[in-house]
């Protein structure tokens, strides 16, 4: 189980033991703030792949921006590094830091603050989760834009902008960092700043715009929390499609579906587009409790249908479809697109047709992207495989010129190790998904070892239970490492960008000398003594 091993800014010297630190802390934010039982430590040193160097000396879970405040600056006075944690779904060693820190847990500021249907925005506290905003909106007949990850039942709106994400809207939209209009922070010291023209003082002050001179906001999404804690986020609303269509189509060679996903997004077609190989549909078929699950997703459709009778319609061709088509074909896509009308969405739906039919593609029912929208926030099952092996993915961004030749390429560097990756038993399987004027392209990795704490804390003690005795595989680890590094590799050198860069992917190194010189001095003037999550970025050293 390797330890991230990353630099940490010089400067930094801690001057108090844990003990007095936590004193300090609880006298500044409360004793309930501040956890620092065993199990609670032991979970916050773990993401989905990597562990921390050391367990943290706490965690602060603050109830309010004044807690938060008041807790960075007992920090900042001790020398202490902090790092934040939303949902916990990093495997990049997002708030991992290689030395000596306090977790900074987000959760519990998660209040929706103001939802204005005059003005099309809403304010939400950086722990609010992605369902819980949905819910704030519903009957309002308005969405953000990026309407959250797949993870949105644990995924917070702070996390999400912080790593950058996609998935709802995303094919339309773009990713959640193309939704906001401004922020609050605060920063290393303890001062908080807001962002857009949230900022401005005077009358008439409104989050309502990013924009009114030089983007601050941006400067705060994907840091990674590098350069503040994100305590508050506006994001903009637009009304809600009036018709929704969806569509599944199955091909017989990878090729023949990266094409077809290039061709629907520069047709503009798909709100959101996904496509997965054959063992990934299985796995996900295979996952969970089906029967409750499935009858759940049924009545959800129904009672969303845009009539009785067209919701059981639905309904009903779910409850046929089955599952079992998924594995018929290797691979398969599967979009959901928004329309003005009924007819609008037919329309694009036989431009979807004739596209995926020029790509080889054969109709296939619609019951995963129906299911997905009925139910956008399903529990987070898949963080293991459906026997409990372990997984983790990686992924790159690119151009959509460059989405067949860098899939290709991709492959081709893990079929190198085809005979080491079956004797490890280490399965690859492909995600694709469309961003909007670009392609993601996600190789995951599946293979038996030992569960970790933030598997159990997701899902439950019972499910993981038969998986527990599982010991660690050092040589099947190593090997995982090995082919994520070289997938990242073969990615960058098509241009790639990447979502949650964390401590795992490369971005300092990869700047122009001007760009990384601005990075670094706006680390410099927002953290001088680099207490802010080291290490991500790669600002370290």
């Amino acid at each position: 189980m390797g330890a991230l091993d990353v630099p940490s800014l010089a400067g930094r010297v801690a001057t108090v033991d844990a003990g007095m630190l936590i004193e300090r802390l609880r006298a500044a934010c409360g004793a309930g703030a501040v956890l620092d039982d065993a199990s609670t430590l032991e979970l916050a040193a773990h993401d989905v792949f990597h562990r921390a160097a050391m367990r943290p000396d706490a965690v602060l879970r603050p109830a309010s921006a004044a807690a938060l405040a008041a807790g960075v600056r007992v920090l900042a006075a001790s020398g202490v590094a902090m790092a934040p944690r939303g949902g916990g779904m990093s495997y990049t060693g997002g708030y991992l830091p290689a030395e000596r820190y306090v977790c900074v847990d987000l959760g519990a500021l998660n209040r929706v603050l103001e939802v204005n249907t005059d003005d099309l925005f809403i304010t939400v506290e950086a722990g609010c989760t992605w369902a819980q905003l949905r819910q704030a909106l519903a009957g309002t007949g308005l969405t953000t834009p990026f309407g959250g990850p797949l993870s949105g039942l644990r995924a917070t709106v702070g996390g999400a902008l912080s790593q950058n994400s996609m998935f709802f809207g995303a094919g339309q939209h773009g990713a959640a960092s193309e939704s906001v209009l401004g922020l609050k922070l605060v920063l290393a010291d303890g001062e908080m700043l807001t962002t857009g023209s949230g900022a401005f003082e005077g009358p008439g002050r409104s989050p309502f715009a990013r924009w009114g001179g030089p983007d601050l906001t941006g400067l705060f999404l994907g840091d990674t929390g590098a350069f503040g804690l994100k305590v508050e986020a506006t994001l903009r609303l637009v009304p809600v499609a009036a018709a929704q269509g969806h569509a599944s189509y199955g091909f017989p060679g990878i090729a023949d579906m990266v094409n077809c996903q290039v061709a629907l997004m520069r047709a503009g077609l798909g709100s959101e587009t996904f496509g997965i190989d054959a063992f990934k549909a299985q796995n996900s078929a295979q996952t969970g409790n089906k029967i409750a699950a499935g009858v759940k997703t049924l009545a959800e459709v129904a009672r969303k249908g845009s009539s009785l009778m067209s919701g059981l319609k639905a309904a009903a061709g779910i409850a046929m479809a089955g599952t079992d088509y998924l594995a018929v074909h290797p691979y398969s896509i599967h979009l959901t697109l928004d329309g003005d009308s009924a007819a609008h969405v037919d329309e694009r739906l036989a431009r979807v047709a004739s596209i995926a039919a020029a790509n080889r593609g054969t109709a296939q029912p619609a019951s995963v992207p129906q299911i997905l929208r009925a139910q956008p926030f399903q529990p987070l099952r898949s963080v293991l495989g459906h026997n409990g092996d372990r997984w983790v993915p990686v992924h790159g961004i690119v151009p959509l010129s460059q989405a067949l030749p860098v899939v290709q390429a991709v492959e081709a560097r893990i079929a190198t190790h085809a005979d080491a990756m079956r004797e490890q038993q280490i399965v690859y399987s492909p995600l694709t998904a469309n961003l909007d004027r670009a392609f993601l392209f996600e190789p995951c990795f599946y293979w038996p070892d030992e569960i970790r704490p933030l598997h159990v804390d997701v899902l439950g003690e019972d499910l993981t239970a038969p998986w527990m005795q599982r010991p660690h595989r050092p040589a099947a680890d190593a090997l995982v490492r090995q082919l994520w590094a070289e997938c990242t590799e073969v990615l960058d050198a098509h241009g790639a960008v990447h979502f949650q860069v964390g401590r795992a992917y490369p971005y300092l190194q990869r700047l122009q000398p001007a760009a990384r010189a601005l990075v670094e001095a706006a680390k410099r003037a927002l953290d001088p003594a680099g207490r802010m999550n080291p290490g991500s970025l790669g600002l370290g050293g």
